[in-house]
Formats: structure tokens, C-alpha cells, sequence
């Protein structure tokens, strides 16, 4: 297969290539039909460049080059050998040495540690996504950006971005499932951590990533930055990458039943045709990436 960033000729260029080749070979529209939530339905994934973009990317957020303004920079990209060696051995740790898992303990791993990190990478890389390509993910420009996990499986909400809809700041609160076959369970494990948000427990972690986002946020639109914002302004991303369809019209009570308004309950569908393989190749692309990002 050709290299779909053979011009690239430095990191900064491959990440931001890779970026730009998502932005536009994906597709994320919004659908009618539902009644107690909104369905967005990503289309595009199952092209091969798009995994080995997504991994490009993905080690790219690793190494320090996508800042919580959901902006490319080389300030904090790690470079030489140690550097490197540092972070060979990270996406080791995150996505294994192969793609081959036979044992219980193998195939455990994949599917509850690895598809779950890189389902959440990709949440972050359509966020950052939609600070510049128009998609109907959220309701406007994404302004701010929260650091992905760095380790599998970590407590905490997976994405918290801030997103501009008209004049006013939104708070966008994604939850990550990554499945084969249970998208519809996944959904209200989904729900469930929306519905602690609503009962104030995750105060904590929304006031520390606001703070973060303090300090990228343009003057004009920082004074809403506040408390209130999440308290008062917030949304609801449930992202299910999955193969076997479900019904993502269909009245979810579970959905219904969370405080923010229907606009802002979306449902974020990321059908993969072939789940399995597309997450090896995103694996593959990760490891290959590392010395591509890092020199």
C-alpha cells in the first residue's frame, strides 16, 4: 500500500497529515429518528489508511504534539533516542508487541484493554477533528480538549472538550465503549456514568480539566469558564465502536431520563465491518509510527 503521507517530511507533518486524511475521508452526520436522544453516525473507518492514520495520530498524541487547544505544536514533542525508546515501550504496554492472541489472557487484553484504548484515542482525534472540520459530533468549533488516558481502562470520564454552540461554551462529556457484538449493553454502561455526572459525581475531575482548559481558552470566552458551566451547559457523547449493528434510534429510557436536552444527549455510532482487523491495523501503525513521530 502507498504511504498516504509520503510528503510528509517532519513529525509535525505526518501528525498533522494524518489528521487532515481522517478530516476528510470521514464522514459524522446526524440522523433523524430518535426520539430521547440524537444518533450521529460515523462513516468512513473501515479504508485501511484511515486505521494507520488514526495510529499515526495516536502516537503523535502520545509523544506531545496535540496541546489541550486541540491544536499540532512541537513545544512538548519528545525527540532523540531515549525519548524514543520511552515511547516504543508505552505503545507496547498499550496495544502489545503483536496482534497475535491466543491465550485467554491474550484475548482478554485485546479486547478490554487495547480495543478500549485506541476506541478512546479515537474519540480524542474526532474531537480534535471538529476544532477544524465542520462535522455534526457537536453542535460547534471545539475550542478545548482534555488528555487521553495514558493507561488503559483508567478511572475517570474518557474525553471532556469544550465546544462553542453560537455564543455560548458547551461542555462535551464522552464515554468510550468499545464492543463486537454488545452495542446496546455498552450503551447503558454508557449511560450509567452520564447519570453519576447528573448526581454530581464527578465534580472532581470536571473542575480539573476546566481549570486546564483556563489557560488555552481565548480571553474573550474565558469568563465562562466557571462551575457553572458543566452544571449548566453540558453534553452527552455516548461513542459506541462496534460491528454488529443495533438499533440506534430505538427509545433508550436510560438516555432519556439524563438532564440535558435531547440535542445534547448524542449517541456517537462507529460501525467497523471488520472490528478485529481494523484495530490490529491501528496497532501496526502504532508501532511503526514511533519512528516516524520520534527522531
Amino acid at each position: 500500500m502507498q504511504d498516504i503521507h509520503s510528503a510528509a517530511r517532519t513529525p509535525l507533518e505526518l501528525i498533522q497529515g494524518s489528521l487532515n486524511h481522517l478530516g476528510s475521508c470521514l464522514d459524522i452526520e446526524e440522523e433523524v429518528g430518535a426520539t430521547t436522544h440524537t444518533v450521529v453516525v460515523v462513516k468512513g473507518l473501515d479504508a485501511r489508511p484511515v486505521a494507520v492514520a488514526f495510529g499515526r495520530y495516536l502516537v503523535g498524541v502520545l509523544a506531545g504534539a496535540v496541546g489541550h487547544d486541540a491544536q499540532i505544536s512541537a513545544d512538548l514533542l519528545a525527540q532523540g533516542v531515549d525519548a524514543q525508546n520511552e515511547l516504543k515501550k508505552k505503545v507496547v504496554s498499550l496495544v502489545g508487541a503483536t496482534n497475535n492472541f491466543t491465550s485467554e489472557k491474550g484475548i482478554l487484553f485485546r479486547d478490554t484493554k487495547r480495543n478500549a484504548w485506541i476506541a478512546e484515542g479515537m474519540v480524542h482525534g474526532i474531537m480534535v477533528l471538529r476544532a477544524t472540520y465542520p462535522s455534526d459530533c457537536v453542535a460547534g468549533d471545539v475550542h478545548a480538549v482534555a488528555s487521553i488516558h495514558p493507561i488503559p481502562t483508567q478511572q475517570g470520564l474518557d474525553s471532556v472538550a469544550l465546544y462553542l454552540d453560537g455564543e455560548q461554551l458547551v461542555v462535551a462529556i464522552g464515554e468510550s465503549k468499545a464492543t463486537k457484538d454488545h452495542g446496546t449493553s455498552e450503551l447503558t454502561k454508557a449511560a450509567e456514568i452520564f447519570a453519576d455526572i447528573d448526581q454530581d459525581e464527578y465534580g472532581v475531575q470536571l473542575r480539573s480539566e476546566l481549570m486546564t482548559f483556563r489557560a488555552v481558552i481565548s480571553a474573550d470566552l474565558k469568563p465562562q469558564v466557571s462551575e457553572a458551566l458543566w452544571r449548566n451547559h453540558r453534553c452527552y457523547l455516548p461513542f459506541i465502536t462496534h460491528e454488529t449493528e443495533f438499533d440506534l434510534h430505538a427509545k433508550r429510557t436510560v438516555l432519556d431520563r439524563l438532564s440535558p436536552p435531547v440535542e445534547r444527549k448524542r449517541l456517537i455510532a462507529l460501525r467497523i465491518e471488520n472490528f478485529h482487523e481494523f484495530f490490529n491495523a491501528v496497532a501496526d501503525s502504532m508501532r511503526s509510527a514511533v519512528y516516524q513521530v520520534v527522531i
